[in-house]
């Protein structure tokens, strides 16, 4: 977990859900495999140009108009900075039956797993190297307020200056070391926050994400998807069983098949854990 970065994170008996096709379930059950997702094909594309949106709506609330002249430079090279950075997202969510979640990863006639959230954390941390993990942020003050005190407080702490010392040697004096220090380091972990800030319009799906960071080329894959090639990295739960909590069908996968079929594979595999259906009642 990155130290710099303030991120809320699952409690002890949270459970996460994973909305997907039946095929993906099949194939998590029978591996132990997630498949992390590169962040540029991840649903909302505008993710980094939207944290630059918040970042440039926070330097109003710095008075010296000097400090935003050179804040906002460095806020627009974090775009240059993340084009660089291999990043990949599992997302998981911790709302347990959502019609926009099931429209857009289980094609509402798939399933969402449950999983024992601390019990998934610990089995992917045991295979793999997780960057950072935690609950994405849609509210805006809220991330406003996070990049500000990264920002004044922690960035600053981390150089052994106050924020205010730092910008006014770099204003004295263009260059100086512990404003670049300063500007570096705001730009990578922007780039970290861009992965956990989202606009308020997605607040339903209630996302909780797990990052990885610049994997080695040769663990990248390739699947298609819509009629494009989708990179994505193989991530290892763990070793045995995996730790579900349960199953819930999607609303329009309520032939009686779709739950017995999942029962018996589930049994097949050495699974008790309850199906449920889903609540929501479509009409088509």
């Amino acid at each position: 977990m990155h130290r710099f970065i303030s991120l809320d994170h699952v409690g002890k008996d949270e459970l996460l859900y994973h909305y997907t096709k039946c095929k993906s379930v099949q194939s998590i059950l029978k591996t132990g495999v997630l498949y992390a997702t590169r962040s540029s094909f991840l649903n909302d594309t505008n993710e980094m140009a939207y944290i630059i949106e918040v970042a440039k709506k926070m330097l109003k609330d710095v008075k010296n108009q000097d400090y935003v002249c050179l804040l906002d430079q460095q806020i627009v090279a974090t775009m240059e900075d993340f084009a660089r950075t291999d990043i990949f997202v599992i997302s998981f969510s911790i709302n347990p039956d959502d019609i926009t979640l099931w429209a857009e990863f289980g094609e509402s006639t798939g399933y969402n797993i449950a999983f024992d959230a601390k019990s998934l954390i610990r089995g992917i941390n045991a295979h793999n190297s997780i960057y950072c993990h935690g609950h994405v942020i849609y509210d805006e003050k809220k991330q406003k307020d996070l990049i500000y005190h990264l920002l004044t407080e922690v960035i600053a702490s981390k150089v052994g200056k106050p924020f205010e010392t730092i910008m006014d040697e770099e204003l004295r004096h263009p260059g100086s070391p512990d404003f670049k220090a300063l500007s570096t380091k705001f730009r990578s972990l922007m780039g970290v926050y861009a992965m956990f800030f989202k606009q308020k319009e997605f607040a339903a799906e209630q996302e909780y994400r797990i990052v990885f960071k610049n994997p080695n080329k040769s663990q990248i894959c390739f699947r298609e998807q819509d009629g494009f090639l989708l990179p994505y990295i193989k991530i290892r739960i763990g070793e045995g069983k995996l730790p579900i909590r349960g199953m819930t069908v999607a609303p329009k996968n309520h032939v009686d098949l779709a739950r017995k079929g999942m029962e018996v594979y589930l049994d097949y595999l050495g699974y008790h854990v309850p199906i449920e259906l889903s609540q929501l009642k479509l009409r088509y």
